[in-house]
């Protein structure tokens, strides 16, 4: 079999146009996809059993008073009172403790509506107790 080169040169030229009019697909790119983290929820409400109770203590100080009456012909009578007074007010929190780190976080949003937080007990400036006779 016998070619020619002119039959070789339309074949080759053929082959070009043939395959330069062929679909060449455009690259896709991949798609990377987000890591889904779990953020393990956390719950509505806390039950205040399942809770540690921080209590801050009030700061008292403790006054003295002198009350002197005069009772002529004999000595004034001299009368002492002591008494404890609030300086700062008693409070109380409640944390839940992190498991892995230790770590404590204040709680507000507890299941009993009826649980009492924050400065309780007697104010800045009450007596605490009765007086005390010295």
């Amino acid at each position: 079999m016998r070619l020619s080169i002119k039959s070789l040169i339309l074949a080759t030229t053929a082959s070009a146009v043939i395959s330069g009019c062929m679909v060449v697909p455009e690259p896709v790119e991949p798609v990377v996809e987000a890591p889904v983290v779990e953020v393990p929820a956390a719950p509505l409400c806390y039950e205040v059993t399942a809770l540690q109770m921080i209590e801050i203590p009030a700061e008292t100080k403790t006054v003295v008073g002198i009350s002197l009456i005069e009772n002529p012909p004999y000595d004034p009578i001299e009368q002492r009172t002591s008494q404890e007074i609030v300086i700062k007010q008693a409070e109380v929190f409640y944390v839940v403790t992190d498991t892995e780190t230790g770590s404590q976080t204040e709680v507000t949003n507890f299941c009993d509506e009826t649980v009492e937080t924050g400065p309780v007990g007697p104010a800045p400036g009450e007596a605490l107790g009765a007086p005390e006779q010295g």
